[in-house]
């Protein structure tokens, strides 16, 4: 499987790379009032929105008050419509990696805490570790009207 290698508070993660519909360097985010505080708010891409997430914030490892205005971002098309987009802030897009399926462990943390409901996975790669995120049990728990739940 290839993978997308991202940075996120120090961390490497890697997410199925043909889950990924675009990286969008610098992403203007406009806030959203009231949103969770993992919606880090909504942007214009391409003239249509979508809505950014925080992994720091998912993973509860965000450091507090901190407002994000422009984000590298990660985004995910899902269900059937070619509208629906979810976005992921990143601190640095990476590179494609080679992941062999038989070679991802266990995540070192539970699946039913927070932080760890969205890791799948870690694996070793020339001599780093990825988490390899699980980005349809983020679907499943932001992006309400997603139909492959």
């Amino acid at each position: 499987m290839r993978g997308l290698s991202f940075l996120v508070d120090d961390e490497l993660y890697a997410v199925d790379v043909t889950l990924v519909q675009m990286v969008a360097r610098m992403l203007a985010i406009t806030p959203v009032p009231s949103a969770p505080e993992e919606i880090v708010g909504i942007a214009n891409l391409k003239g249509k929105v979508v809505t950014v997430l925080s992994l720091s914030k998912l993973l509860d490892t965000e450091r507090p008050n901190e407002t994000v205005l422009y984000a590298n971002t990660i985004v995910f098309k899902y269900g059937s419509s070619l509208e629906d987009q979810m976005g992921l802030a990143v601190e640095r897009p990476g590179n494609l990696i080679e992941i062999d399926i038989d070679a991802i462990r266990s995540p070192p943390v539970s699946t039913d805490t927070e932080e760890g409901f969205c890791i799948s996975g870690v694996i070793e790669i020339d001599d780093l570790f990825y988490r390899i995120l699980d980005v349809e049990s983020i679907l499943r728990k932001y992006m309400p009207d997603n139909e492959n739940t």
